[in-house]
């Protein structure tokens, strides 16, 4: 049989299996072994600990880095994992390769930090890249982008990393300006169109290059950065952001306040922001005074300022992106562990425009869920467009709370319960009776008054649109699993 199948016929073959089998099918034969490398477009590298000459030069016990990847001519997607090599040997070695001109995903993740000198020699042979993602970068500079045409996508994964004394005492000989060029005339600008950067400091210097050069910026991440490297009052930060469409702050809490305020004053295009810890009462009144009529996407998780007024505002305002009357457009409402909102603010949003045509609506491990009562009903009643429900980690959620939101949301098609643990078998029962004909995906991980039995009923009596069920295996009965293997519901 092995012989009967021409290999263009095995490689398709090959190519619809899952990941898991692949070390089974490179037992089969050689040949079979040689057809499954040819095929692969996606590999992961984790590169054992105190393995280093060998990875990088061939030796007598272990092949080198290129010679591993000559066997995959086909690869386009590549992570690479390391703990103890230098990183700049590590990447010129993987530019080496004969796959390198073919890779369009890279994730090199080494433990030391990269040089951009390395990524300036290696991009010849990088020039498909259109995503990238490094764990260091030392010395902060930018300018290697440039020789990437095709780089859409650039993550920085941390900047602050153990430097070595040598390359620790060559950043602090840089002026503070070396990425700066004075000829602002001819600015080339980069394909960037999304931009992740992390643990960038107050004292960094060598962003001023970037900003000037991502007027393309659609989607913009920065975590845990005490500063946007440009200087304190961030000068030429704002010029990436006119064409913005999605910002992400994630533990910024020292620039959260300077950013969210340029993002009122340049995001001319934003449609989705992610705050987590920081920005302060006046910052969001701000932000959402200008920008938040426009908005389809408010996330914000651990607000401690946020309070009642913000949301009066959302719902008092009621332009859309012309500024027109009537044109309100958010779609999804998620807010985490926001401890000063009342049901007043909630209530209120609800009842408006805006809150009328709300998708999705989070209210993660938020107080005011279990301490007013019958607050999830106004809220279902009046946002009649609900179609997904995340009330993950308010423990003392009840039963009947739910069972009353549920008789109200006739286009759910997503529950999220997780870690609500004072919720039964009943609020299952009252999923099936108002959505279960429509629902898809059910969270109720972490509930422990929700048992076996219930989860039986669930899968038993769902319709065939139920397609995800998130719940510990141990809840799992062998009748249910039956019934999850003939319906094709995932787990988990």
């Amino acid at each position: 049989m092995d012989m009967v199948l021409c290999d263009e016929l095995v490689q398709e073959i090959l190519r619809r299996l899952p990941p898991s089998s692949a070390p089974s099918v490179s037992l089969v034969s050689k040949r079979w072994l040689c057809l499954l490398r040819s095929s692969t477009t996606s590999l992961s590298l984790r590169i054992p600990p105190h393995q280093t000459t060998p990875i990088i030069s061939p030796s007598n016990n272990s092949p080198s880095l290129p010679s591993i990847l000559s066997h995959y001519p086909f690869l386009t997607d590549l992570t690479v994992v390391d703990e103890d090599n230098p990183a700049d040997d590590l990447l010129l070695a993987i530019a080496a390769a004969a796959c390198s001109s073919r890779l369009a995903h890279l994730r090199f993740l080494p433990a030391s930090p990269l040089s951009p000198t390395a990524l300036l020699s290696s991009s010849t042979a990088f020039a498909g890249l259109t995503t990238l993602q490094i764990a260091s970068l030392l010395p902060l500079s930018f300018r290697w982008l440039s020789f990437l045409p095709s780089l859409k996508s650039f993550s920085l994964v941390r900047s602050r990393s153990k430097r070595p004394p040598s390359l620790r005492q060559e950043a602090q000989q840089l002026p503070p300006a070396a990425d700066d060029d004075g000829d602002r005339s001819a600015l080339m600008l980069l394909p960037l169109e999304s931009l992740s950067l992390s643990g960038i400091c107050a004292s960094d210097r060598g962003l001023s290059w970037l900003w000037r050069r991502c007027a393309g910026l659609r989607w913009l991440q920065l975590r845990a950065c005490e500063g946007t490297g440009d200087g304190p009052s961030s000068p030429v930060f704002p010029l990436c952001l006119p064409g913005l469409l999605v910002l992400e702050l994630r533990t910024c809490r020292a620039i959260a306040d300077r950013v969210l305020l340029h993002a009122a004053d340049h995001c001319r295009a934003l449609t989705s922001l992610l705050l987590y810890d920081g920005g302060s009462r006046d910052a969001l009144h701000h932000f959402i005074h200008r920008r938040g009529a426009a908005l389809r996407t408010l996330d914000l998780r651990l607000p401690l300022d946020l309070h009642n007024d913000h949301l009066f505002a959302i719902a008092a305002d009621d332009r859309g992106d012309s500024g027109k009357p009537g044109g309100h457009r958010l779609a999804a409402l998620r807010l985490h562990s926001c401890c000063l909102v009342t049901g007043d603010g909630l209530r209120s949003l609800a009842r408006s425009p805006a809150g009328a045509a709300i998708e999705e609506l989070a209210l993660v491990n938020c107080d005011v869920v279990e301490k007013e009562s019958g607050l999830l009903t106004c809220l279902s009643q009046s946002m009649q467009r609900l179609r997904r429900v995340d009330l993950s980690h308010n423990e003392g959620l009840a039963d009947k709370e739910v069972g009353s939101m549920l008789a109200s949301c006739r286009n759910l098609v997503e529950m999220r319960v997780r870690g609500c643990r004072a919720l039964t078998g009943a609020a299952l029962s009252s999923l099936l009776k108002h959505c279960g004909k429509q629902v898809e995906v059910v969270d109720i991980t972490w509930c422990p008054g929700i048992v076996s039995d219930a989860v039986e009923m669930l899968v038993m009596n769902a319709s065939c649109r139920l397609r995800q069920l998130m719940v510990e295996e141990n809840k799992v009965n062998e009748a249910a699993a039956v019934w999850l293997s003939q319906k094709g519901i995932k787990i988990g």
